[in-house]
């Protein structure tokens, strides 16, 4: 049976009795809210009335017209018990909390079946008071603090610690919620009460606060000094899930198990019983298919706290076995440090949100969650993390976001023991993705060609440039007429032939051999094996030429004067003892015929034997995400979504910047430079947060 706890007074109302300025604050915060709660039950029962009369379901319909009545009813003891709860938070502001008189919503004697509806009421409570808390001290702000300083003046201290705050914002959202539980209409009407409080009473607590506050410096009531009080009393971080210091050891060595396979024949035994146990998931299944109440959490729809840190206050998670408790307190870490990533917006933070029960259920059943990168659960989470790296199209009402939101609603609604769902989800989310992607590789295809075209024609110019320039060094001496040919009309020859397979095109390798070809046919042939091979391979040049020439657009007149030159040059290097005109090799020749390999290793490092191993491994693949660092300062989140055939350029995208091209140099450049971060080398989403609990366990 469900039973309420019993109050416990604390004996002796040291603060009160020694304090007359404290009994001062006391009495003015409970006449200011209590004379509030008149108007508010008013426009309660008002809400009730709207709820019922809009309902299509008749049993809500009921329960909300009901809920109106009782309200109406029991007001006056709403309003007494809201005054006593409040009163009672101020006398136990005068001790130490301990264990023993810690806030516990119920204490529970119940088969399993009734523990999880007690449970989950127990939750969605959670939830809705975590709400109003928010709010109230979004409404306070610095006079919160102020006042929370202030009183810290007044407040006695108990081995080195000062009491709570007895006017917090939890403080009085107890108050409230315990006063709420005299409706028994049902958690739904309670959760109506909780929402109504943090939208019409916030602002009046706000004003509380600077009633005594006011009241306060009246009196030269001076605020404790922060670092005086950071020193007394430390306050976690809000929503934060911190383990107690006792149970560190014991979660690092479960998490160390865990990750390392380490489970002991009774874990295995246990974990064996828990799958074959349904009444210890009864309650995780109810969460799972019934979302918090619309009162609890922005209609159910945007979740991006953790529940489960909520979930561990529970009676449910009190009574778990301690391998079970343990783990829930681990994923309930792991879920912390995934909301604190700053890499993810809301909207995917929403989602992963919604993934809390069922990933809960994955860790307590599967011991593999925490010792594989490649468990199905993880993946899924990493896969939602990469579908918003980049949030132009994935925010609510959007189709990518409501296509994503299907096919988590769907694992939700399906999941129950069986770890395939989550496989089918994981490959449901990646071929989703894999559209989008090629979506965007359209929108770029223009620009991506526009790219291509010009390193296409950058590299055919300047490798058939080197390329020419590398075949005349080898002679001494080279006719004028051919070297103007060939470092004119045949370039443009070279560079047509120039494709997408780089030098390795037959038409372009067909070339150079001609070029090859020409320059050994007008050196001196003073033997009649050379002229006999001269003889032979004119023809096969010849038509390559006219072809070259022909491509190059080089007119008939001008082809066919150049041929003429060409005979007289074949027969003179015939004739013996006449020696060809020679021709020195200028200053910017020999330039280019040192450095030749060293700039060509530069300008096609995709056909260089030579090309640094550790160059390349640093660079990104296609799709990675990297953090690139601008000369203003300013951080932008790009997406390789290019890599040139000849690897020279690399595109990146995001939502601001369509296209940023950065030529291979430039790029290794700014990644040893550190003004480009590649995110992938960090770690995927789960990987950084169970790396984070491990820090925080050490």
């Amino acid at each position: 049976m469900l039973q309420g706890l019993p109050s416990s007074q604390p004996k002796g109302n040291t603060a009160i009795k020694t304090d007359p300025m404290l009994a001062a604050c006391r009495d003015l915060a409970v006449k200011m809210l209590t004379d509030s709660l008149d108007h508010f039950f008013s426009k309660l029962e008002d809400t009730y009335f709207e709820l019922g009369d809009k309902s299509f379901d008749r049993k809500q319909r009921e329960d909300f017209y009901a809920a109106r009545l009782e309200t109406h009813n029991k007001r006056e003891l709403m309003a007494r018990q809201f005054q006593s709860f409040m009163n009672e938070a101020f006398d136990k502001g005068a001790i130490k909390k301990t264990a023993d008189n810690e806030k516990k919503f119920f204490y529970v004697s119940a088969d399993p079946d009734q523990l999880s509806l007690v449970a989950n009421e127990e939750y969605e409570e959670s939830i809705s008071a975590d709400k109003v808390v928010k709010s109230i001290k979004t409404q306070g702000g610095d006079e919160l603090t102020q006042l929370e300083l202030r009183l810290a003046r007044l407040l006695p201290e108990n081995d080195g610690q000062i009491a709570s705050n007895p006017m917090s914002p939890e403080a009085i959202c107890e108050a409230f919620l315990q006063a709420c539980r005299q409706l028994e209409t049902g958690v739904d009407a309670r959760m109506i009460a909780m929402q109504a409080f943090e939208k019409e009473l916030s602002g009046q607590v706000a004003n509380v606060y600077h009633q005594i506050n006011q009241y306060l410096i009246a009196q030269n009531v001076q605020p404790l000094p922060r670092s005086q009080r950071a020193k007394q009393q430390i306050s976690p971080k809000e929503h934060e899930v911190k383990p107690k210091l006792a149970e560190i050891p014991q979660l690092a060595n479960h998490l160390s198990q865990l990750a390392n396979h380490e489970i002991t024949e009774q874990e295995t035994k246990a974990l064996e019983t828990l799958r074959q146990a349904p009444s210890w998931l009864a309650f995780l299944d109810l969460l799972q298919r019934k979302a918090p109440s619309a009162a609890a959490v922005d209609g159910g729809e945007t979740i991006t706290q953790n529940l489960l840190g909520l979930l561990r206050e529970t009676g449910w998670a009190k009574q778990l076995p301690q391998l079970d408790a343990m783990t829930l307190e681990l994923v309930a870490m792991l879920f912390e440090h995934i909301f604190e990533d700053p890499r993810l917006s809301p909207s995917v933070k929403s989602l992963i949100g919604r993934l809390q029960i069922p990933v809960l259920k994955v860790g307590m059943m599967d011991a593999d969650f925490f010792a594989s990168k490649k468990h199905p659960a993880r993946l899924l989470l990493d896969e939602l993390a990469f579908s918003a790296t980049d949030n132009e199209q994935f925010e609510v009402g959007m189709p990518r976001y409501e296509a994503t939101a299907e096919i988590v609603n769907s694992l939700i609604k399906r999941y129950e023991k069986d770890i395939c769902v989550f496989d089918e989800a994981l490959h449901q989310l990646q071929v989703l993705n894999q559209r989008y992607e090629e979506l965007a590789a359209a929108e770029l295809a223009e620009e991506v060609e526009q790219l291509a075209a010009h390193e296409l024609a950058e590299l055919s110019h300047v490798t058939s440039e080197q390329l020419i320039a590398q075949h005349l060094s080898q002679y001494e001496s080279v006719p004028d007429v051919i070297h103007d040919f060939l470092t004119g009309n045949w370039l443009s020859a070279l560079k047509v032939a120039y494709g997408p397979l780089g030098e390795c095109e037959p038409e372009y390798v067909r070339r150079i051999s001609a070029m090859n070809d020409l320059l050994w046919s007008v050196q001196p042939k003073a033997t009649a094996d050379d002229r006999f091979k001269m003889v032979n391979m004119l023809p096969v040049m010849l038509k390559a030429l006219e072809d070259g020439v022909a491509a190059a657009g080089l007119s008939k007149e001008h082809a066919q004067a150049f041929f003429s030159e060409l005979v007289q040059c074949h027969a003179s290097a015939i004739r013996n003892g006449i020696k060809v005109v020679s021709r020195p090799i200028s200053a910017v020749e020999q330039v280019v015929e040192t450095s030749s390999d060293e700039a060509f290793q530069e300008t096609v490092p995709a056909y260089s034997e030579d090309s640094s191993k550790d160059a390349d491994s640093i660079l990104p693949i296609k799709g990675e995400w990297v953090e690139w660092l601008d000369e203003y300062g300013h951080i932008s989140r790009l997406r390789l979504s290019w890599i040139s055939p000849q690897q020279t350029r690399f595109l990146f995208t995001s939502r601001e910047v369509k296209g940023m091209a950065f030529l291979k140099p430039e790029l290794e450049c700014a990644i040893k430079e550190g003004r480009i971060i590649r995110l992938a080398l960090e770690g995927s989403i789960t990987d950084r947060a169970i790396q984070g609990v491990m820090k925080d366990l050490c």
